[in-house]
């Protein structure tokens, strides 16, 4: 079955988080999870985190993919990622994060009806409690397809909002640059100056 969304998910020493995350991308509906690609690359961590992911792998092993690799740093896990998607789009998740399943699964449903490079959605930050710090809404509701001037109008985004068409970071040949911080910064602007269409989607 061909795959729609490919999740990467760099991991390393996060056992604490890693459960929470790789649950909440369980989708109750066995169609859509069969769609969904999750690789979680193992950045030579040295704690339970291998474990923790290749139980899921053994439960969930349409879904689910460990990659174990030596220590390489954040950069080099995005590029193992998209070396190795399947799905017609990617998107990253950081170990300590986790999706609401609920919402997860209507934007998967919805993922299959579009074709556009880039998608954007709506994210919160939330702290370990519960407790919500912060609220990124960027205001297309009502709009189910965007101009690709609409970023001349967006002041912040990050990347919790987006979901690239796979093929695009394939024909630009992106590529991560390793070993340095802010490779979400990369993330957000190196593809976005080839996008030539956006869709939003009000569910994340």
């Amino acid at each position: 079955m061909a795959k729609i969304l490919t999740v990467v998910i760099p991991t390393y020493n996060m056992e604490k988080y890693l459960d929470r995350c790789l649950t909440s991308l369980i989708v109750t509906n066995n169609d859509l999870l069969e769609r969904l690609e999750v690789l979680v690359v193992i950045d030579g961590a040295k704690d339970r985190s291998s474990e923790i992911a290749h139980s899921y792998q053994i439960r969930y092993p349409q879904t689910f993919i460990v990659i174990d690799k030596e220590n390489g740093n954040y950069g080099s896990c995005v590029n193992r990622g998209v070396a190795e998607a399947t799905g017609k789009y990617i998107k990253i998740l950081d170990a300590d994060d986790w999706f609401d399943t609920v919402a997860f699964e209507s934007y998967l449903r919805k993922l299959e009806t579009l074709d556009a490079d880039v998608i954007l959605t709506n994210y919160q930050r939330v702290l370990d409690d519960g407790t919500i710090v912060k609220k990124a809404i960027y205001g297309y509701k009502d709009l189910d397809s965007l101009p690709s001037t609409v970023f001349s109008s967006i002041i912040e985004i990050e990347m919790h909002a987006i979901t690239y068409r796979t093929k695009l970071l394939v024909d630009i040949g992106y590529r991560q640059t390793e070993g340095i911080s802010y490779t979400d910064t990369e993330w957000v602007m190196l593809p976005m100056v080839h996008v030539k269409s956006v869709s939003f989607v009000d569910e994340m």
